[in-house]
């Protein structure tokens, strides 16, 4: 464990036997005891390094609040700020992750893998009742407990509804749903990552057999394009099922309930068992440029990125306005910027704004920055200090360090807020640890003023 996240830890008067069991690239798991005046108990103590995104932090806690309700789900405690980190608290209900279990045991056995699909449905059926969705189920957040399996991980839950969030890919891209590549991300995307994650489960090994392919291009290619890999590894009704989980098409999978019925009678219907697919396992030279010449979204925003910083403008606006006609959030952002610098094409600041609105309703968060810019500027709009504030405040929220810093000024000189010297010096602070330079000389002016 690093040598501060270690003190953080051990800044806490009340935890003891602080045993480190995982990490990953947002947060390190631990085993403590926690004392307190009822006795001595286990948690899992989450510590999360990257503390930038308040918004997506709430969300986790109220989310998980909400879960506390239910058996199937890990209790969660509390929550406390120690410096940049947040540490949350969850009852111990097991420290083996399905990737360790079956390293150590091998495969589950069908029963238990019957057992653990009929856990994952319930926990399921709890979330997506709430419109939320999972979106990273596979075995490393799935819990193999003494009593049941929990599905762990829930930072990148978020509402089922494409917007910013499902545009930006995020977790183990070797159990993402293919059409998270359009920035579309549903109930059925956690039903086809659940696939893959049972093919783990009886065979330990990737359905598309990733585990060494490390390049992220070639792993999204593969749930595009590849099939299930030696299906002879899998017992007949469960290759169907799988091959049910995992179509290519999220709405010819299968519901929780139509999973539920597969339960009691181990029956897909007829065209499932029609579609036994053969196994493709190459990989272009460049999937990525692949993926965009098949018009997925996020291979052609990459690939005008490409373009933008190599100086071909002209292409990167042709192939951002392709994925803005489409809605995607990312690209609007990025018109709007290349309309109010006026390159590659006329300026128009009024266009700007249109395209940064666009962006900012479906969550956007540098899109509101860019808008808010706009409002404080009276660039195209008229002038207004107060809207401007609340869209730093919404992107500074949601881990914009741009806004972050922007919203701190307006708090030191009252402008569309009240000053507020308090939240000038925490705004910076936050902005300027995250490395923003102009926060960090506006702090140091600030504090030595």
């Amino acid at each position: 464990m690093s040598d501060d996240v270690l003190t953080a830890l051990e800044q806490q008067p009340d935890l003891s036997k602080i045993q480190k069991i995982g990490t990953g690239d947002y947060a390190s798991v631990y085993k403590v005891i926690l004392s307190s005046e009822e006795g001595n108990k286990k948690q899992i103590v989450r510590v999360i390094r990257d503390i930038n995104n308040y918004h997506t932090i709430k969300r986790e806690k109220d989310l998980l609040n909400y879960l506390n309700q239910f058996p199937e789900f890990s209790r969660f405690n509390e929550i406390r700020k120690v410096g940049f980190y947040y540490l949350q608290f969850f009852d111990y209900v097991g420290s083996r992750n399905l990737v360790k279990h079956v390293k150590k045991k091998g495969p589950l056995s069908l029963k238990a893998t019957k057992k653990l699909l009929e856990t994952m449905i319930s926990t399921l059926e709890k979330v997506h009742a709430v419109a939320f969705i999972h979106g990273a189920i596979n075995p490393r957040n799935i819990v193999i407990g003494k009593k049941q399996s929990i599905l762990v991980g829930w930072t990148h839950a978020i509402p089922s509804l494409s917007s910013f969030d499902t545009e930006t890919i995020a977790g183990d891209l070797r159990y993402c749903p293919p059409e998270r590549l359009n920035g579309q991300l549903d109930e059925k995307g956690d039903i086809y990552a659940l696939g893959c994650s049972l093919y783990f489960a009886l065979t330990g090994k990737h359905i598309y057999l990733l585990n060494k392919v490390k390049e992220s291009s070639n792993q999204l290619w593969a749930h595009v394009h590849h099939s299930i890999r030696k299906m002879n590894r899998l017992p007949i009704f469960w290759r169907y099922l799988i091959v049910w989980m995992t179509q290519k098409d999220p709405k010819k999978r299968p519901s929780l309930e139509e999973l539920r019925a597969w339960l009691k009678e181990e029956i897909v219907p007829e065209w499932v068992r029609q579609n036994m697919m053969t196994s493709e396992k190459s990989f272009p030279k460049d999937a990525m440029a692949a993926l965009a010449d098949e018009h997925y979204l996020y291979p052609i925003f990459k690939q005008a990125l490409h373009y933008e910083t190599t100086g071909d403008l002209e292409n990167a606006f042709n192939l951002y306005e392709n994925c803005a006609f489409r809605g995607y959030s990312r690209a609007e952002n990025n018109i709007g910027l290349m309309y109010e610098h006026g390159n590659p094409i006329r300026q128009s600041f009024a266009m700007a704004a249109n395209m940064y609105e666009q962006a900012y309703r479906k969550g956007n968060p540098y899109a509101a920055y860019n808008l808010a810019r706009l409002f404080e500027k009276g660039l195209g709009l008229p002038v207004n200090l107060e809207q401007a504030a609340k869209l730093y405040q919404f992107s500074a929220l949601k881990g914009n360090s741009k806004a972050q810093n922007a919203l701190a000024l307006m708090y030191q000189h009252g402008k569309g807020v009240r000053q507020n010297l308090v939240q000038a010096r925490y705004w910076f602070g936050l902005s300027a640890h995250y490395g923003n330079k102009q926060a960090q000389r506006n702090i140091k002016a600030l504090l030595t003023a």
